[in-house]
């Protein structure tokens, strides 16, 4: 009876410490939070609205401790060291769409757990996701939107790659469009970009054979990418000297990369962009990259230099620094956006900013 009692008080504990979770948050800067005295920490509910995404606005390190960083507010939690087998680990993403109540056939086996929030209103067990064990079935509502894993009870999540890159992929006219991206591990929505919703299979999805994104009925959003960046290019001509509008995503900024005719291609005069796509007139033509020569932190390499240029009260900057081997923008720092070529960009005399942007720059030596 007695060794009864004293499992069964074990048992009780370890699920205490499994259910507790600690929030840790950050107001812009980086911060560090003590979440246990040991075990890998991971996050179970976002508190701040998609601003939280693993290895680029927040980690965790094996002592216990996780970091936030740019915004990221979240509870996070360690589990038990005495719960540490994986029971299983496929993967469901369900959604409530508009805020209604939607069930998922889901065989969890010994049971589910959310591995990661998509939406960004919150999901809270029992109040805006569940599970049936009786009928199968994941059930969310009040706009939950989220990823989930299928077949174990207990355990730390299952181990994910890296977001490593993030680009913008639309729906241009309500067509479906793919975009060029490395999918092989996976790819997670960032935020939405319009007033049309993206839901995950109908609006937005990707093809792993393929390598590439797709979205269709006007979904235009930011995506992770937990692999290697893909350099999307588009190519844009000005026939007869007309005018010409090439749709493509520019919400990162756009950049010049090789004249393919005889006509001149000057940013603002014969060629440019807004939030459509590539314009070029003149006779111009051109090949443009996109995706505003962003770089994720594996990325970066480790003889580059890194600049810090602000734009104080929406003036124009200048930070003077040696641009001859390339620049990328590893870090905006601030609310107001950073699109190169329109709020950012760099020449020989250095980077410069306007608007309010502020940045990390990497620059090649």
């Amino acid at each position: 009876m007695r060794w009864i009692v004293v499992t069964c008080v074990l048992l009780l504990a370890c699920a205490s410490v499994r259910a507790q979770s600690t929030p840790c948050e950050s107001f812009g800067s980086y911060r560090e939070c003590r979440i246990a005295t040991n075990g890998r920490a991971r996050l179970v509910m976002e508190l701040s609205n998609q601003a939280c995404f693993e290895d680029l606005t927040w980690g965790a390190r094996s002592n216990g401790t996780v970091w936030v960083d740019r915004g990221c507010r979240a509870k996070f939690r360690v589990d038990s060291i005495y719960s540490s087998t994986e029971l299983g680990g496929a993967r469901i993403v369900c959604e409530s769409l508009d805020g209604r109540l939607e069930v998922c056939p889901a065989d969890g086996g010994r049971g589910v757990e959310l591995s990661r929030q998509l939406s960004r209103t919150a999901c809270l067990e029992g109040k805006d996701w569940g599970y049936s064990a009786e009928r199968a079935q994941i059930w969310v509502d009040h706009g939950c939107r989220a990823e989930f894993v299928l077949g174990r009870l207990f355990g730390p999540a299952l181990p994910v790659e890296p977001l490593e890159n993030t680009l913008v992929c639309e729906s241009a006219d309500g067509k479906r469009r793919a975009c060029p991206a490395d999918t092989t591990a996976g790819v997670q929505i960032v935020h939405e970009l319009g007033d049309k919703p993206c839901a995950f299979g109908r609006d937005w999805g990707f093809e792993t054979k393929k390598n590439e994104i797709w979205v269709a009925r006007g979904c235009r959003a930011e995506f992770a990418v937990r692999g290697k960046p893909v350099v999307s290019t588009v190519v844009c001509e000005s026939k007869s000297g007309a005018r010409n509008h090439c749709a493509a995503g520019t919400e990162p900024g756009v950049a010049l990369v090789k004249v393919l005719g005889e006509g001149r291609c000057v940013l603002g005069t014969t060629w440019g962009f807004d939030d459509e796509g590539v314009w070029v007139s003149d006779g111009c033509r051109a090949q443009f990259a996109l995706g505003g020569f962003r770089l994720p932190e594996s990325a970066v390499p480790k003889s580059a230099t890194r600049i810090v240029c602000e734009s104080e009260l929406g003036n124009l900057t200048q930070c003077p620094t040696d641009t001859a081997r390339g620049v990328g923008l590893v870090r905006q720092l601030g609310e107001s956006p950073c699109v190169l070529n329109r709020t950012w960009g760099y020449g020989a005399e250095g980077i410069w900013v306007s608007e309010g942007c502020r940045a990390e720059f990497a620059v090649a030596r």
